[in-house]
């Protein structure tokens, strides 16, 4: 009976992070960022994305470390390239028993990214076109050239395009040590990304639909306290 007992918890707390794993339904508290593929489409253009972290969460407002990351590219990337992300939260409430809401897209008055201009459950549309509109410029000349991590896959700086940085192979970076800067975050935006786990879901899919590329990602998101401060801080989700 004991052994029973304990197979069937086992299943029920086991966590397969893949096609299979079911978002919003969380049935413990997340421990660890984990970014995963769930895609389930054979041909997908992108496959096997790995990150490792400098944090076992998010803090807010904070930084956050990308130590090493790698991702495959396994065929050309054809437009239009259509993303959307779907997000979800639960916070655990009194007993152990969590709470999950699948979390809408929160406008951005201002952002750093041309057409990234929310957050949450959002449809971005064409990702090349948002690419497109980034595409750096050369302080000194003034003419476009690429990102610098781009150029050090061996990527021309005039074919920072879709078509040039996701080009067919598997990209890899060890020792990135890329420092993700969340310290300004707009006011609106901390309230919204209220403390909690949080399961992302980015899809990219072609002109018919088909899934070319699904990645996943869960992370707890926590609140930055200053040591000195006794009346802030987070109550269901707003700020007090």
């Amino acid at each position: 009976m004991l052994i029973l007992l304990l197979s069937t918890l086992a299943l029920v707390g086991a966590q397969h992070y893949d096609e299979h794993y079911q978002f919003g339904h969380l049935a413990r508290p997340i421990d660890d960022i984990v970014v995963f593929d769930c895609g389930s489409n054979p041909n997908r253009a992108i496959k096997n994305p790995k990150f490792t972290f400098s944090r076992n969460d998010l803090e807010l407002p904070g930084t956050i470390t990308i130590y090493d990351m790698e991702i495959e590219v396994t065929k050309p990337i054809t437009r239009p390239f259509n993303g959307r992300v779907e997000a979800w939260r639960t916070i655990w409430l009194l007993g152990g028993a969590g709470s999950t809401i699948q979390i809408g897209c929160f406008g951005l008055t201002s952002s750093g990214t041309i057409g990234l201009d929310g957050v949450g459950t959002c449809d971005y549309g064409e990702l090349c076109n948002i690419l497109d509109q980034n595409t750096p410029i050369n302080d000194t000349t003034g003419e476009l050239t690429c990102f610098e991590e781009a150029m050090n896959q061996g990527i021309p700086k005039d074919q920072c395009t879709c078509e040039g940085i996701i080009a067919p192979k598997t990209y890899s970076i060890t020792n990135w040590n890329k420092e993700v800067d969340l310290l300004d975050l707009e006011a609106g935006l901390i309230t919204f990304l209220a403390e909690g786990d949080y399961e992302l879901k980015l899809i990219a899919e072609d002109a018919n639909g088909n899934e070319e590329a699904c990645i996943g990602i869960t992370l707890a998101v926590k609140e930055w306290v200053d040591p000195n401060d006794t009346g802030g801080g987070w109550l269901f989700g707003k700020r007090r």
